[in-house]
């Protein structure tokens, strides 16, 4: 379990780390699109993936070593029992993708279809194995490592310090779920942002949420390109 120990930083420092993340990775999407609208759809994705992990990267070593005189270890990169930690992973991602599944099933019964997310469909364009390895790289490594260092790593603590245990989970999950800009997965995603903040206190590492999204993401990419490549 965590230790109840208040971070150093400030609400103000999150609000200013999510800010980054929001300004380089969906502007600048949005910058490719208009100045390189040639650009291939995976290097758009390549590049802002690139930059926006640089930018929030940049801005929680600003915060936490710099302004702070922290350490990494404050935003729960613990090495002890790393294989615990990875096991927990890997089985609480294979029950979060499940239980997402599920969920997103059951809303479909009542809302519109919604259509397929951007990210999904770079792996749908995918012929072969090879045009995976920029969704596999994003999705399974770069993507979970930069978003569980800044929600549940950096986020989640000033939160659970300010408002409560409850409260801080419920609010980073909700802000995990905003910041994919995807109203009708919206519900879905806050409950994915709960189990990986559920695992994360569970375990005492942020190595377990990192390892739980990267499987989560892993599963949905193999099951995108193997079911069009059956059909």
């Amino acid at each position: 379990m965590l230790a109840n120990r208040k971070p150093p930083w400030k609400l103000k420092d999150a609000l200013l780390v999510l800010i980054l993340l929001v300004a380089a990775g969906y502007g600048f999407s949005l910058f490719l699109r208009w100045a390189r609208p040639s650009l291939s759809l995976s290097r758009q994705f390549l590049l802002a993936g690139l930059v926006q992990a640089v930018a929030v990267l940049g801005g929680l070593h600003y915060v936490v070593r710099v302004k702070y005189g922290g350490s990494l270890a404050q935003l729960g990169l613990k090495g002890h029992r790393f294989g615990r930690a990875f096991f927990l992973g890997v089985v609480g991602g294979t029950v979060l993708f499940i239980l997402v599944i599920l969920a997103g099933a059951l809303l479909q019964n009542l809302l519109p279809d919604p259509a397929p997310q951007p990210f999904a469909e770079l792996v749908r364009r995918a012929r072969s194995f090879r045009d995976l390895l920029v969704p596999l790289f994003l999705g399974a490594f770069l993507a979970p490592l930069t978003e569980e260092l800044y929600f549940r790593g950096f986020l989640y603590p000033i939160l659970k310090a300010r408002y409560g245990l409850l409260a801080g989970q419920i609010l980073s999950s909700l802000v995990f779920a905003l910041l994919h800009f995807d109203w009708l997965r919206f519900l879905p995603l806050a409950m994915g942002g709960l189990g990986l903040v559920y695992l994360y206190e569970r375990s005492g590492s942020l190595i377990t949420p990192v390892v739980a999204h990267g499987t989560w993401n892993t599963i949905m990419i193999l099951i995108i390109y193997v079911s069009l490549h059956l059909a």
